[in-house]
């Protein structure tokens, strides 16, 4: 008996209907708005390798975390297992656990969520290195897997990462006072305070450029990414880092006049005692010259014996030698701001935990840029400079030695120092590998006696005999100087 024609087209219908139908509850609504992939009963591995110490997938869909696993060995590697049929985000974690975490979440173009579809099942997705970059606060793998198809950008943030995500909620309200040290085009200093509106709008107020008062820069629209980078979308040569403590930011960039230059601001707040007794003790300093040549540039440290506003250099080491001593006679405000008596251009600002001064001068027509950084009963040891560090860097000195350099650095426990993904005002730099020493007084120099030419951390060369840094006492930021063999001084600031 055949079936009438009405009734296959009514079966047709109904069959389409149920297609339908389970298509639509198949298409998940994750915070990406982009629908789940097909399978979901597979498994496939993903593995790579990462400067840093935590890889984490997080769910899409559900924007909880699905895996997270420590890289270990030489390099640092790692694999993770995950369910097919999902879609997900992936995040390099650095610092994990330490008080001074950066979260990279990973993207490969656009996009940083991702689907795996049934076609990964029981297959090896290798992402090669992961490396954090810094221009964006992202970080990027080396291989882009054909298994990994791309579903657009998703800007949520896992609850268990949000304390290590940085946000310009961060920023909003907040002051901060800044030095600037300019190596090329117009040489100089700058000062003034950084602050930021309740839209997260920057403003650079009593604004004063090497003795002159300039008017105010308002409405500046700077963007922060989850690993703490603060870039402005209208100047792409800044990149600025935030300490993990939000309490420091270091910046590198070109000026308006066309040169390197670095900017330090420290967060303000608390009281300062105006008769100078938190400036008393011994301070470590790393002093920075930048002239128009490689003999009126140059670096020095040593050691500064305060008490109250009174100072003398005890100790110091310049790039042409021993240097002389000299006394001084500081005044600090409510505010934490120093002034020196005969030297009207001397400009200093104390941290608000009074541990670290950032000035700036003009001596002997030259611009000058001091850090300076309080000796502490506390021992230091090479474990000190363990972790994940963000690295910029300027450079004064002859013309063609004047940059400004940015990057990522990972030190392990022995002082081995690895330098990557590092940008200058030229572009790329080649990766390098040092290694550092640390003494129990926060000192730190280049391994070996006598030294020699090695790669710098700027990309050039290193006279690794004039190498010296410190370290501050919370260990999370460490300035240094060195020479490079061709007539120019990098001066290099790591944060945590």
């Amino acid at each position: 008996m055949r079936t009438p024609v009405g009734t296959y087209r009514k079966m047709l219908y109904l069959l389409f209907a149920l297609t339908l139908s389970i298509a639509l509850a198949a298409c998940g609504g994750g915070g990406s708005g982009s629908s789940s992939v097909s399978g979901g009963t597979g498994i496939a591995t993903i593995q790579g390798s990462v400067p840093g110490t935590i890889f984490v997938a997080v769910d899409d869909d559900t924007n909880l975390e699905v895996g997270r696993v420590t890289a270990t060995g030489t390099p640092k590697t790692f694999s993770m297992n995950v369910a097919t049929g999902n879609n997900y985000r992936f995040y390099v974690m650095e610092n994990e656990g330490t008080g001074y975490s950066r979260v990279y979440p990973m993207y490969m173009g656009t996009n940083n969520v991702f689907a795996l579809d049934s076609g990964a099942d029981g297959q090896v997705i290798s992402l090669g290195m992961v490396s954090p970059y810094l221009g964006t606060g992202r970080s990027t793998p080396e291989n882009s897997p054909p298994l990994m198809m791309g579903l657009g950008a998703n800007a949520m943030v896992p609850s268990s990462l949000e304390g290590s995500a940085f946000s310009m909620d961060d920023l909003r309200g907040t002051s901060w006072g800044y030095n600037t040290m300019m190596t090329s085009g117009t040489m100089g200093w700058e000062h003034g305070t950084l602050s930021f509106d309740n839209n997260g709008l920057g403003h650079m107020t009593g604004i004063v450029r090497n003795g002159i008062p300039l008017s105010a820069r308002n409405d500046i629209p700077y963007d922060m990414s989850l690993s703490g980078m603060l870039l402005n979308p209208g100047d792409d040569t800044f990149q600025c880092v935030v300490s993990g403590d939000m309490s420091l930011m270091v910046a590198t960039f070109t000026d308006t006049s066309g040169g390197p230059a670095m900017m330090i601001a420290q967060k303000r707040g608390g009281v300062y005692q105006t008769d100078g007794s938190d400036m008393t003790g011994t301070w470590r300093f790393q002093q920075f010259t930048a002239g128009s040549d490689n003999t009126t540039s140059g670096w020095a440290y040593g050691n500064m014996q305060f008490v109250s506003g009174n100072a003398s250099i005890t100790s110091m080491t310049t790039n042409a030698g021993p240097g002389g001593g000299g006394n001084f006679t500081f005044s600090m405000d409510g505010n934490g701001i120093m002034t020196e008596t005969v030297d009207a251009s001397f400009y200093g600002v104390m941290s608000m935990d009074k541990t670290m001064i950032v000035a700036t001068d003009t001596f002997g027509g030259d611009p000058e840029m001091w850090i300076m950084m309080k000796d502490t009963t506390g021992t230091y040891s090479p474990s000190d400079m363990m972790g994940d560090w963000v690295m910029h860097a300027v450079s004064s000195g002859n013309p063609g030695s004047r940059d400004w350099t940015y990057g990522h650095s990972v030190i392990d426990a022995s002082g081995n120092g690895t330098f990557s993904q590092m940008m200058g005002s030229a572009g790329p730099v080649s990766s390098t590998q040092m290694m550092f020493q640390m003494d129990g007084g926060g000192e730190m120099r280049m391994s070996g006696t006598g030294g020699g030419m090695g790669g710098g951390m700027m990309g050039g060369g290193m006279m690794t005999q004039t190498f010296h840094g410190i370290m501050n006492e919370a260990r999370n930021v460490m300035v240094s100087s060195y020479s490079d063999g061709s007539g120019g001084y990098p001066y290099s600031i790591q944060v945590k």
